[in-house]
């Protein structure tokens, strides 16, 4: 599974729109999470553009004045849809893919401490009153776990909001897996300040299911935000070989112990 989080910071613009279509068919993305769409009552057509292609189905959170606005696509048929789910900074799935239960979570969380904390209980509260699953959460936390992770910005204390921040992660049992490719995922205008606020938090289940060594930081472009994406890195080699060392035959008993295996399978 390949899954794409973008904060495009406001979807108005087609050329924009055919931009963020193109990456999601460079990178062959079967789920994509947007951020920051700010706009309402989203239709197909526009979904369209977005995606890149007409074989897409969406979820969507209306934006809130000229702020916010969460979108979900992805591949049709991709997965089996079993509900959508949302809340105060978030935009949920709960899908069935190999006959295995998914949740997969938007994240826009908000500026203000308060309400970031509110999101992360509800996420937990939901956590915690559904049925088991792997989880996928993505997007922009406005959040950091540690300090190197935000540079060039006002001199105050994160530590409480690191853990918070931490302790939410731990209590929904999620990993926070190594970046590839860079560091941080948004700068400010003139690039003195930087911090790495979006990120994939995956489940060890999730993780192993579609083998996710990192998370893959892109280049800045039409955003002061960075994509992110994270893909199923397992390989198709082929059958495995078999080594087979001729000495084996001039063992008196070799044959012998050929025929008695064959006969067990």
């Amino acid at each position: 599974m390949i899954v794409l989080s973008y904060n495009i910071r406001g979807g108005g613009s087609r050329a924009k729109r055919k931009r963020v279509g193109l990456l999601i068919q460079k990178e062959d993305a079967d789920v994509c999470f947007i951020q920051e769409t700010k706009l309402s009552g989203i239709n197909l057509c526009y979904v369209k553009e977005m995606w890149g292609s007409g074989e897409v189905e969406w979820s969507h959170s209306d934006a809130s004045g000229a702020s916010d606005g969460i979108l979900i696509m992805w591949k049709k048929d991709f997965f089996s849809l079993l509900f959508s789910f949302r809340g105060e900074g978030f935009l949920g799935l709960c899908v069935e893919l190999h006959k295995k239960k998914i949740y997969l979570i938007n994240i826009y969380a908000s500026c203000d401490t308060s309400v970031r904390r509110r999101t992360w209980q509800k996420i937990l509260d939901f956590k915690n009153s559904n049925l088991p699953g792997s989880w996928c959460l993505g997007g922009d936390f406005n959040s950091i776990s540690h300090l190197e992770e935000r540079i060039g910005v006002a001199n105050r204390s994160y530590r409480n909001e690191i853990n918070y921040f931490k302790g939410f992660i731990d209590d929904m049992d999620l990993v926070d897996v190594p970046t590839i490719g860079g560091k941080f995922t948004w700068f400010n205008s003139n690039g003195k300040a930087m911090s790495r606020i979006d990120r994939f938090l995956l489940s060890p289940c999730f993780i192993d299911d579609w083998n996710v060594e990192g998370q893959i930081i892109g280049s800045r472009d039409l955003s002061d935000h960075a994509p992110i994406w994270i893909k199923d890195n397992r390989k198709n080699w082929g059958p495995k070989s078999f080594k087979f060392n001729k000495l084996w035959l001039k063992h008196s008993d070799f044959t012998a112990f050929v025929e008695d295996e064959w006969n067990l399978l």
